[in-house]
């Protein structure tokens, strides 16, 4: 009887349809975290299915979320499985016959998913060769070697070399204060939460050199925006063509590039990003370190001796010249974010005292960072400061901000079908980033207070990124069954692959209807989540960008080590699904560090450190081990500094990594 049910399931999942209306997170749940999808199907019960045997493992009714959602007009019901934690590939099916799109439940369920988001950022990179070591079936010649002549806007002429950065978005500018707010974003990442951002194993040319590949990737960018930087300190604003090109390969795209003046917004941001810089490279590269707090220092200076806007009212693009111009006329969230930054990094009081002086010009933490308002940026930092003489009274009222915004974002999910953190007025240009930064705000809001309902409320808006959507999309290209696939990006659509780049998130629905591809399918009477079209020529909606790319790095990255590391201190016996050495940490250490390794089975787990010219160091594990996750403590005393090596090999897996010691 069980084989003929067996049978009989095996054959229904082989001739069903899989409904457009059942919401899942294509990528997966961790096996440890809070599991759920929506349906708009009104049936009383669903089936949680191993989708390549049929095999039901979960039941469990359906429960009615809300009746004709505002965002999205959907009557919507939702399915929980949470209590249900084995690993494996899955798929919903409902009591009707109707099943979802796959997913995977694993304790490293986002790993792959976080990965190819940071690895996106190399595939933006611009001046350099892309090879196909590296980049594979996407890659390319260098392209734009000639950046860039001095615009008249500069009051100036000539050639300045500016190769390098990334290009911007779909296109193939590099702006500054776009630059800004996205290596803000990732420095942040690593600052606060190094154990989860340290791997070195990207697959980017700088892997493998014991720096975070996070850090590294953000480095490429840092060091074109030091060529932006003018002799007295002021930064130029942009570096693009004067029309954007056509659909052409980036290293077929030969009109001349022109630098824009200097503007204060630009030079804010730069200083803000170059203190951080000097500070997180420390004990990697001092020199580095010090070529980045000399510059942030020589741009305050020129933010000190022009207290007004520069230029007056901001940046505008000239006649005749129509990038992006990214507009912004009050500099003083900029100003403020530089000052938060050089006084974590230098600890000088006159960086404190303009902090103090400022930092409630406009209340603390009420709205979401984006690249025209980067004051939160500013007021984390000093929250999170160690330094001394930091305010506590201030830190106070910012954390009290920060709060009381976590709190809002509880009050305008419960108004919204899939629990998104935006109102019907929000789907605007860009606004899946919107839903990244506010679930960085949130995981903020849980380290500072350990509120689950805030922690399970970030994960929620990952989830509706990665497919709990009334688009049923993942806006990752490369992640998901159905992700998108025709961005408004330049080398996804001349490159001629079938496959667009991976990695990239796309800026999601526009209410607005800002370019001709969304006015010829919506009108202002389609509900906003649906003002969405995977159409390379939506530019509104399609368009992929670094800003909104470097959110996704920050909550995949957060998320991702939770299955693994968080595994034993969230109460959950789960164990991992597959052999896994990660990249110890601290990293450069002195004189202890920590190695974690997981094993699936039990093993035999052979684990050394051994000297860059092989010599064995010491042996730090030598036995038979049970399946489950394992951190190993190495004391490096009585050995001199230098570039180590640790290798387990356990069964038949064998893996090696570089780490660094620093006396």
């Amino acid at each position: 009887m069980k084989n003929l049910q067996r049978l009989f399931i095996l054959l229904l999942f082989s001739i069903q349809s899989f409904a457009s209306g059942i919401f899942v997170n294509q990528v997966g749940y961790l096996s440890n975290l809070p599991k759920y999808f929506y349906t708009d199907e009104n049936v009383d019960s669903f089936y949680v299915v191993e989708s390549t045997t049929g095999t039901v493992y979960f039941r469990d009714a359906l429960i009615l979320s809300v009746t004709d959602d505002q965002a999205t007009g959907l009557t919507l019901y939702k399915g929980d499985f949470t209590t249900f934690e084995r690993t494996g590939s899955y798929l919903i099916r409902l009591s009707n016959g109707d099943s979802s799109f796959v997913f995977n439940i694993s304790s490293n369920v986002f790993e792959n998913a976080y990965y190819k988001s940071l690895k996106g950022f190399y595939f933006q990179r611009c001046g350099v060769e892309l090879t196909t070591e590296f980049a594979g079936v996407y890659h390319h010649p260098a392209c734009h070697l000639n950046d860039g002549m001095l615009h008249s806007t500069t009051g100036d002429s000539g050639y300045v070399e500016n190769k390098g950065g990334w290009h911007d978005a779909g296109d193939y500018g590099k702006y500054v204060v776009n630059a800004g707010v996205t290596v803000g974003t990732m420095l942040m990442a690593y600052e606060y939460f190094p154990d989860k951002f340290n791997q070195d194993d990207l697959d980017i040319t700088e892997s493998g050199n014991s720096v975070p590949d996070i850090l590294d990737e953000a480095r490429f960018e840092l060091e074109w925006l030091l060529k932006m930087q003018r002799e007295d300190g002021g930064v130029y604003f942009k570096l693009t063509r004067e029309n954007f090109s056509g659909f052409v390969m980036p290293q077929t795209d030969n009109a001349t590039r022109y630098i824009y003046q200097v503007s204060s917004t630009a030079t804010g941001d730069f200083a803000a990003l170059m203190a951080r810089a000097s500070r997180l490279f420390k004990n990697y590269d001092a020199d580095f370190s010090n070529q980045c707090l000399d510059a942030a220092e020589l741009a305050w200076s020129f933010l000190s001796d022009n207290s007004s806007i520069v230029p007056a009212g901001g940046f505008k693009n000239p006649p005749g010249t129509a990038t992006g111009e990214y507009g912004d006329g009050d500099d003083r969230d900029e100003r403020l974010w530089a000052s938060a930054e050089l006084f974590e990094t230098t600890s000088d009081s006159v960086y404190n005292q303009y902090f103090t002086s400022h930092y409630n010009y406009s209340g603390t933490i009420s709205s979401t960072m984006w690249w025209g308002n980067v004051k939160d940026l500013a007021h984390l930092t000093y929250l999170l400061s160690t330094q001394s003489a930091a305010s506590q009274t201030i830190k106070n009222n910012i954390n009290s901000g920060l709060i009381n915004y976590c709190n809002s974002f509880e009050n305008s999910s419960q108004q919204n079908g899939f629990g998104v953190t935006l109102s019907q007025y929000q789907y605007t240009w860009g606004c899946n980033s919107d839903v990244l930064n506010n679930a960085i705000l949130l995981l903020f809001g849980y380290e500072q207070t350990k509120n689950e309902d805030y922690y399970n409320l970030a994960l929620k808006q990952l989830n509706y990124i990665l497919g709990i959507n009334a688009n049923n999309k993942s806006y990752v290209t490369g992640l998901g069954s159905n992700p998108v696939m025709h961005p408004h990006h330049r080398p996804s659509g001349a490159d001629g692959i079938t496959d667009p780049v991976p990695g990239l998130m796309a800026g999601g629905p526009d209410r607005y209807l800002d370019d001709a591809v969304l006015q010829s399918h919506y009108n202002n009477t389609t509900p906003p989540a649906l003002c969405y079209i995977d159409d390379e020529g939506s530019y509104a909606s399609n368009e992929i960008a670094i800003n909104w790319n470097a959110p996704l790095v920050f909550v995949l990255g957060y998320f991702n080590s939770e299955g693994i590391t968080d595994v034993k201190e969230r109460g959950s016996n789960i164990l991992p699904s597959e052999y896994k050495l990660e990249q110890n940490y601290p990293n450069p250490f002195n004189p202890n560090t920590f190695i974690n390794y997981s094993l699936p089975q039990e093993s035999f787990v052979l684990l050394v450190v051994f000297s860059s010219t092989g010599q064995l160091v010491r042996q730090l594990v030598n036995s038979s081990e049970k399946a489950g996750n394992y951190r190993i403590s190495f004391d490096a005393d009585g050995i001199s500094s230098g570039v180590y090596f640790y290798r387990i090999k356990a069964g038949e897996f064998v893996s090696t990594k570089k780490m660094m010691l620093l006396k």
